[in-house]
């Protein structure tokens, strides 16, 4: 009997504490409440209206965060329009992802219903807007968006997958930080209509993209490129040329896996991060400085603004490696995917004589333990004067026991390394060389895109 008076003493302290705090946040002002609502799920968003009066008119007060990333079998077309219909607005997010044709989504949604939503008037002010679909619908036609897709000038993220974009001849952006276009078909002129209507715009992604084949970038906000290009299963051009015509503040260029594109650099002064430039495909020019895939054609540019570079499919040559560090004379970071490709001798008396490298971090991906890479790696070794890290990633199986280990340091001559400091790992191939992802493209806070990534 003692027990449960204490128990039942527990519960209403309890009670009265958590009214206490239901109080509290009750008592916030109007603006606040608003906030935490916006940030909340959409549905979460809706049900703080039954917590108690003081909530009913906040949900219809604050900016509309609609958010469907597992769209339409649980919340069918006609509760989006419900919800769209019940708030007076503004809209904060409105992010839509759906599959169509797929067997477990039975719900088809058209152009004319989105376009419907997007003239809501409860998405007025929108801030982020994202439109995803299914890219692995690429035998099917693309569902084409409605032009007002477009009518949102207080935009400052947007990102559009496998769908067909409407002439952007007058789309006005001003705010856009962020833009995204993966698997999406716009005319060359449209594209570039667009980007020209985004005066402050900081990151670009344009991935596996058709419609255009060029792409020529004057922007003085630009800060951050991701590219890639792939064949597509019919007629339409995809992107062959990107043009880096004046960009003052850009800082970053990645470059995906898919096909060859041709770059040229003509001014961007604050380049830091480049790559990954594959072995053959890539041509990249700076001014009059050429490069296929790594090999420097000529040597009458050097861009020092270069920090970090990833190369990929790369044979271990030490011509090539030389004549990258001549090209970018401040690197610090290389990450080398190497091929066992290469004759064995071509270069291993000519470096016989110390040369001084100032590279700091070095990543060796796909590395084994044969001659050829042995000594490209030993080279390293022995003249990276200011090393501080060499990571040695296995093409095959996992990293050794400790003799495997001592032996692969004594075939290195660690002990005679240059850098006193320098630490060296060997590393099993999962999870090792990074390859770039969307979000390094819109996150500057990310240093290095190409950091090995543990797990």
């Amino acid at each position: 009997m003692v027990m449960a008076t204490r128990a039942k003493k527990r519960r209403l302290e309890e009670e009265e504490k958590q009214e206490r705090v239901d109080d509290f946040i009750s008592g916030l002002p109007d603006g606040i409440l608003c906030d935490i609502v916006t940030l909340l799920p959409t549905r979460d968003g809706a049900r703080t209206q039954v917590l108690s009066s003081r909530w009913r008119h906040i949900w219809r007060s604050a900016p509309l965060n609609l958010d469907l990333p597992e769209p339409l079998r649980r919340s069918p077309a006609s509760d989006i329009s419900r919800v769209l219909s019940a708030h007076p607005g503004p809209g904060r997010r409105f992010y839509v992802s759906y599959r169509r044709g797929l067997n477990h989504y039975s719900l088809d949604i058209d152009t004319m219903t989105l376009d419907g939503w997007l003239r809501s008037p409860a998405i007025d002010g929108l801030r982020e807007l994202e439109i995803l679909l299914d890219h692995y619908r690429c035998m099917a036609k693309l569902v084409s968006l409605p032009p007002s897709v477009l009518r949102f000038s207080t935009l400052a993220v947007a990102s559009f997958e496998s769908c067909v974009l409407p002439d952007c001849g007058a789309t006005h952006w001003p705010h856009l930080k962020k833009l995204t276009l993966f698997s999406v078909t716009v005319s060359e002129s449209s594209l570039h209509a667009l980007l020209a209507g985004c005066s402050s715009i900081e990151s670009l992604l344009l991935r596996d993209n058709r419609g255009f084949s060029r792409v020529k970038i004057v922007s003085p906000s630009l800060r951050s490129i991701g590219v890639s290009s792939i064949r597509g299963l019919d007629d339409d051009p995809r992107l062959r040329q990107l043009v880096i015509e004046d960009a003052p503040c850009l800082e970053r260029l990645l470059f995906f896996d898919g096909l060859g594109i041709g770059i040229s650099v003509i001014s961007a002064p604050r380049l830091d991060i480049l790559g990954k430039l594959k072995g053959v495909g890539h041509m990249l020019q700076f001014g009059t400085t050429a490069l296929q895939g790594s090999p420097v054609a000529s040597l009458t540019t050097v861009v020092p603004s270069v920090r970090v570079l990833a190369l990929s499919h790369m044979k271990p040559c030490l011509d090539v490696v030389i004549n990258l560090m001549k090209c970018f004379p401040h690197l610090e970071n290389l990450h080398m995917k190497i091929t066992h490709d290469g004759e064995e001798n071509a270069w291993f008396d000519k470096y016989r004589e110390p040369i001084d490298i100032r590279l700091r971090k070095i990543v060796l991906a796909y590395f084994h333990d044969r001659k050829l890479h042995i000594e490209f790696a030993k080279f390293f070794v022995m003249n990276a004067s200011v090393l501080e890290s060499m990571t040695l990633e296995l093409k095959h199986g996992s990293v050794g026991n400790d003799a495997w280990i001592r032996r692969q340091r004594r075939l290195l001559q660690v002990k005679k390394r240059a850098s006193k400091g320098a630490r060296f790992d060997f590393v099993s191939r999962n999870g090792s060389f990074s390859l770039p992802r969307a979000n390094q493209v819109h996150e500057m806070s990310i240093l290095d895109p190409f950091q090995r990534v543990r797990q």
